[in-house]
């Protein structure tokens, strides 16, 4: 009787250690970067199939930039996050290159970019870089583009989750329903045959990013300067047409000419016919005045690449608590 309840006893902490043990694994597996709330589709953002052959064998979903130099875009297995991986390499050649991929998004909305693993073999060899275009434009030289920190050295999970002691992430607001998020790498020197791995390329919405440089359309209402056109000043002009009051003309009157009429010479009273002198007072023609207006540990690791201490207690756990439950097991079912 005592053996079967030390059998029971042991079973029950065996479930219970199974349980936690499933628990923990499957925690672990959900702090996959790919998972939500990235916006980038899994299988893009987790580089797991690929098209076209080498030297253009492109993960689906990006496309490959080349700035200058050359060099070969594979398939790899070199990851952290589970096969396949991107392979970016050359021997004895330098160059500057990436991808990139766009994303349907929130117009107005603020996003994080984040790369989890870029991993060369010669790390001060290889400048990694990660840009965002919130336009949703697809040239890597254009200014629309937001370049975070070129990170140079150790360091193959570049983003601030985790570790913190290096991160490459970049953010922006998008200004369309489409932005682009670009991967650079710069190798501006060459050891040899020198290779980076990359995988793990995520989006997450990020409401910290800076505000929209919106107050450039300003500007245009300095506009207003169309209200100099007070050219109805110029509609002042037509009250100057009464210059017209060159009616004045009737100095025309010196038509008074029949002073020939003097030929009455003997009626010399006709002097007085001067009097159209009084003409000068045509004057008033004044009056025109009006112009003025890395893989395979045999320790378990976490995202960081260092021992994992819940993957180890998981292990350590579990065939502590068999022996426990074993020495339970006989501890119970002793004869007396």
């Amino acid at each position: 009787m005592r053996f079967r309840k030390g059998l029971l006893v042991s079973a029950a902490l065996i479930l219970t250690l199974a349980v936690w043990a499933e628990w923990g694994l499957s925690a672990r597996a959900q702090s996959h970067p790919c998972d939500p709330p990235n916006v980038i589709p899994r299988d893009v953002c987790g580089f797991d199939a690929f098209h076209g052959s080498p030297p253009r064998q492109i993960p689906n979903g990006w496309t490959e930039y080349i700035l200058s130099g050359d060099l070969t875009f594979m398939q790899d297995v070199d990851t952290y996050w589970g096969a396949p991986a991107l392979r970016m390499w050359s021997n004895g050649g330098t160059f500057k290159a990436g991808i990139y991929t766009q994303v349907r998004v929130t117009p107005g909305a603020g996003y994080r970019a984040a790369v989890f693993w870029a991993a060369p073999n010669a790390p001060d060899t290889f400048g990694r870089q990660l840009g965002i275009d919130p336009t949703g434009g697809t040239d890597p030289n254009a200014p629309t583009v937001v370049w975070g920190p070129m990170h140079w050295g150790t360091g193959r999970i570049l983003s601030h989750n985790p570790p913190r002691s290096v991160d490459i992430d970049v953010k922006a607001r998008a200004q369309n329903d489409v932005i682009t998020v670009f991967f650079l790498t710069d190798h501006n020197r060459s050891t040899g045959d020198n290779v980076i791995y990359v995988d793990a390329i995520a989006l997450y919405p990020d409401e910290s990013a800076p505000a929209l440089a919106t107050a450039t359309p300003a500007p245009p209402t300095a506009t207003p300067v169309p209200t100099s056109t007070p050219t109805s000043a110029a509609t002042n002009t037509p009250t100057i047409t009464p210059t017209a009051t060159a009616t004045d003309t009737p100095t025309a009157t010196p038509t008074h000419t029949p002073s020939p009429t003097p030929t009455f010479t003997p009626t010399a009273t006709a002097t007085p016919t001067a009097t159209p002198s009084p003409t000068p007072t045509f004057t008033p023609t004044a009056t025109a005045t009006p112009t003025p207006g890395f893989i395979g540990r045999m320790m378990p690791k976490n995202v960081t690449g260092q021992p994992d201490p819940i993957g180890l207690l998981v292990n350590l756990g579990g065939v502590t608590g068999l022996l426990m439950m074993v020495g339970l097991g006989y501890w119970i079912s002793r004869p007396d």
